[in-house]
């Protein structure tokens, strides 16, 4: 039998079952994709966060941009002497654009010299917009580094020093700075990455000898020079400063001062104005593969001393005139530009280990440098000059070497006096005691010079001739 009305409640009831089930089926896969979707943008949006975007968003507020202004004045040509009216000298203005870092929060900023070399005003754009005039505290010219400050009363972001000593090859590097002046008008610097290629690398650029570079594939072009090189943490590693390319442009092949020597120099910018070499007494000559073979080792793999004086720190601590220096702090010497370039930033009253070599056999030593050289008499001058303080720096206002003591047999006792500061011999500037050496020793086969000098505030010139190695006017 059948009961129509009995039969259609039990089809009803199971028809509402089965509805309410496929909602909720229904419901929970569309839950379950919205889901899905969140999740998948949450893992792209961590994905995008990586190591190297942490490390720039945390560096980049330090890097800034540098226009420096440099105003010559040059001379009418010969023809624009025929158009019937008098020409006159104009001044020109040339600017070049690089980066520096803040490495102090008070407005220090670390850079090339030759970004700011002989610039007459320099104008630093901070990477939040703000503008700020700079003034140079002291360059190193042989390291190729210049400290800048600005004058502010809020704390500007400072960059966290790294450490380039245990730098890895292969790892990863970021490089920050402005290229081609792309950020003038607008602060944000531009960021490149790569590895390390290489470390302690040797290059001899315009004429100057820069050992222990890093080399990296970050792609450097002009305008970062003075930026920022750093690791994934976001901390300095180095100061990019060259590129190696046959196009002018990046290659691949950029090389950036290592931070533990920019640390070095910024250290005694800050304490004497410039760099002041220790007083080693020692002159050391490179080994040759003729001089190899005599001493029976590989070229390029020490110095030979030459000369030693007896107050020499290195004499007491055993080595003699013949020795071969092999090895200082754990750095190999390959020669005796490298030599210097590594001494002349040895610190002062700590043991250095020394590794050299007598008749063959390899020994061991430290020594302890106690002074700097501040004074220099150059045989066949008569006369004494003196690296200028910070202070006395800021008197003459230019860069250069004071003479301290003229005798009254030197050839140059009428024109020359006490106090006067030398700072050009023939086309080189003499930044320093140390150029001035180097001058010195290139200038005795010529037989006349023209030196250029300053006394109160007035530049002048004299021509110093040659008389079987001594100087007369």
């Amino acid at each position: 039998m059948i009961y129509p009305c009995q039969h259609y409640s039990r089809i009803a009831g199971l028809l509402l079952c089965l509805s309410a089930i496929l909602v909720g089926t229904l419901s929970n896969t569309a839950y379950s994709a919205e889901f899905s979707k969140t999740d998948a943008q949450n893992a792209v949006t961590a994905s995008r966060q990586t190591a190297i975007v942490t490390a720039v968003a945390k560096a980049s507020p330090a890097v800034v941009n540098i226009s420096a202004v440099r105003n010559v004045e040059t001379q009418p040509a010969l023809e624009d002497w025929f158009w019937g009216e008098i020409p006159y000298s104009r001044r020109r203005s040339f600017r070049t654009v690089g980066s520096g870092v803040i490495i102090d929060k008070k407005g220090y900023i670390l850079t090339n010299h030759h970004v700011i070399d002989g610039a007459d005003d320099i104008t630093i754009i901070a990477s939040d917009g703000q503008e700020f005039t700079a003034q140079v505290l002291g360059y190193d010219y042989f390291s190729d580094l210049a400290l800048l400050e600005v004058d502010t009363d809020a704390n500007l972001p400072e960059i966290q020093w790294g450490r380039s000593e245990s730098l890895l090859v292969g790892e990863w590097v970021i490089a920050i700075g402005n290229p081609f002046g792309l950020s003038i008008g607008n602060a944000q610097p531009t960021v490149t990455a790569g590895i390390v290629s290489a470390t302690q690398r040797s290059l001899i650029v315009n004429n100057l000898y820069h050992e222990d570079l890093i080399q990296t594939d970050a792609s450097i072009n002009r305008g970062n020079s003075g930026g920022a090189l750093v690791n994934i943490y976001g901390e300095l590693i180095g100061i990019n400063t060259f590129i190696r390319s046959t196009s002018g442009g990046s290659q691949g092949v950029g090389f950036a001062i290592p931070v533990n020597k920019a640390r070095k120099v910024v250290q005694q910018i800050t304490e004497y104005g410039s760099v002041i070499p220790p007083d080693l007494a020692v002159e050391v000559q490179t080994i040759t593969e003729e001089l190899a073979e005599k001493l029976s080792m590989p070229p390029n793999t020490g110095i030979l001393v030459s000369e030693i004086e007896k107050r020499s720190p290195i004499a007491k601590a055993g080595i003699k005139r013949g020795d071969v220096i092999v090895r200082i702090s754990g750095h190999q010497i390959r020669g005796k530009e490298d030599f210097h370039a590594f001494t002349r930033l040895l610190p002062l009253n700590q043991p250095i280990k020394c590794e050299f070599s007598r008749r063959g056999k390899k020994r061991q030593t430290e020594f302890t440098l106690k002074t700097r050289q501040w004074d220099y008499t150059p045989d066949g001058w008569g006369i004494t000059f003196a690296q200028p303080d910070k202070d006395m720096a800021r008197k003459y206002q230019r860069q250069g070497i004071i003479i301290t003591h003229v005798d009254k047999e030197s050839g140059l006792t009428n024109v020359l006096k006490r106090g006067d500061l030398i700072y050009q011999i023939d086309d080189t500037e003499i930044h320093s005691l140390e150029v001035f050496k180097i001058v010195d020793e290139n200038i005795r086969s010529q037989y006349r010079t023209l030196l250029y000098f300053q006394r109160d505030g007035v530049d002048e010139a004299i021509h110093v001739t040659f008389n079987r190695n001594n100087r007369r006017r």
